[in-house]
């Protein structure tokens, strides 16, 4: 095992790859995962499985840079103007698509028994399982395409809102699904402390990042940080530190460092230099870094085996966040180019809908179905990590919040 040639091939790799689809037209994050698909130990064992687990630590950081730049484009000047749109958005671009992939599967499994042959209780956790898991978006590959092509305007305003409060609202759905199905399957352990969970894995999240940032502020002032050189060690110690407690205290990581964000925007008077200092000297190598890391972890072999359920999981999710934006949109009476294009940068999704399966498939209650369930979730990351970001580039574009590429 040599993990240091790993990486190292792979930057070179990745970015060659991510420089020439940017010369095409694409953006340069749909290199940097294809580079790390190809060279994955699931399709080519060049880069070995030691390797996936040696840079866990790295991917983690380099997921708090990328929640700590959401949390920052948070202003509360941009969110006031948009308040509504973003709340409305986020709910229902969340729920409708739980609703038609619940409903989708649940009725498939009742026509085509042999394709889902769970029963009754198996089909219906599985299909309201997969409906849960459609809600939350990744926000790395929306802010690696928004920043790429430097789009500003209110829809991509409205979308860096709604891709940072839908893991927050994907979460407490998702606790209330578990406890539901736990009562029927009998775990009433689980359900007790379901909702006190999300709850507290939400709150202290929260608590944590606004904790951190003052920290943060009072030391900046006591260390009298002030060149660019000095502000890129205090962010990046404050941004590990912050992961690291929120490991330790097991509560969400992307909200506490996207709070942590967040709260530097507002409440610092350092802000526009600390962002531009992660912008300029940071942005390009996190993501892609990550985005290789990412596809490292993709597993293309899993999608025939599932080919049924990923169709329906990625077709649904696709018509389900522009119904649920569409509508949302209208009740809050936003600006039409919000109506027809805030969807387009919700597609995305890895993280949190990882972890979250993941947590699923190690409890012995969902054990027949948690196969089913975690190769139909990996299927469908890849497909959403590769047409999110060209998806986003597309929609901001047509918007015309993307002046020059």
């Amino acid at each position: 095992m040599n993990v240091l040639l790993d990486i190292g091939v792979l930057l070179i790799l990745g970015y060659t790859a991510g420089w020439m689809l940017n010369k095409i037209g694409l953006p340069k994050i749909v290199g940097y995962i294809l580079v790390g698909v190809a060279l994955s130990p699931n399709t080519s064992h060049l880069i070995g499985q030691d390797t996936i687990e040696t840079t866990k630590p790295l991917m983690d950081i380099c997921l708090a840079f990328i929640a700590f730049e959401v949390g920052g484009a948070l202003k509360w000047s941009k969110i006031k103007i948009h308040e509504k749109e973003i709340v409305n958005i986020t709910v229902l671009a969340s729920i409708i698509p739980f609703i038609l992939i619940a409903l989708t599967v649940f009725i498939f499994g009742v026509i085509f028994p042999s394709l889902l042959p769970f029963g009754s209780i198996g089909n219906l956790s599985l299909a309201l399982l997969l409906g849960v898991l459609a809600s939350p978006t990744a926000p790395a590959a929306t802010l690696a395409v928004i920043h790429q092509y430097k789009a500003k305007g209110k829809v991509t305003d409205t979308i860096l809102g709604v891709v940072a409060l839908d893991d927050a609202v994907g979460i407490i759905l998702f606790s209330i699904v578990i406890s539901i199905l736990s009562m029927f399957l009998g775990d009433h352990k689980m359900v007790e402390n379901a909702h006190l969970n999300a709850v507290y894995r939400i709150s202290m999240a929260m608590f944590l990042g606004a904790g951190i940032a003052l920290l943060m502020n009072l030391l900046s002032k006591m260390l009298q940080i002030k060149t660019e050189g000095q502000w890129i060690v205090i962010i990046t110690s404050m941004l590990i530190l912050c992961l690291g407690t929120s490991k330790l205290l097991q509560v969400d990581e992307l909200l506490a460092n996207m709070t942590l964000g967040l709260m530097i925007a507002n409440r610092s008077n350092q802000h526009t230099k600390i962002f531009k200092v992660v912008e300029r000297y940071t942005e390009e190598l996190i993501f892609l870094i990550f985005f290789l890391l990412s596809g490292l972890h993709l597993n293309f072999t899993t999608i025939p085996q599932s080919i049924f359920l990923i169709s329906i999981f990625v077709g649904l999710r696709i018509v389900g966040k522009y119904i649920g934006v569409n509508i949302g949109a209208r009740a809050a009476k936003a600006d039409t180019s919000i109506r027809k294009y805030t969807a387009g940068g919700l597609l995305p999704q890895a993280g949190v809908v990882i972890g979250l399966v993941l947590s699923i498939s190690q409890n012995e209650i969902f054990s027949d179905i948690s196969e089913v369930l975690l190769t139909t979730i990996i299927g469908a990351t890849i497909i959403n990590e590769l047409i999110g970001p060209i998806i986003t580039k597309l929609t901001l574009k047509k918007a015309g919040e993307i002046k020059n590429e």
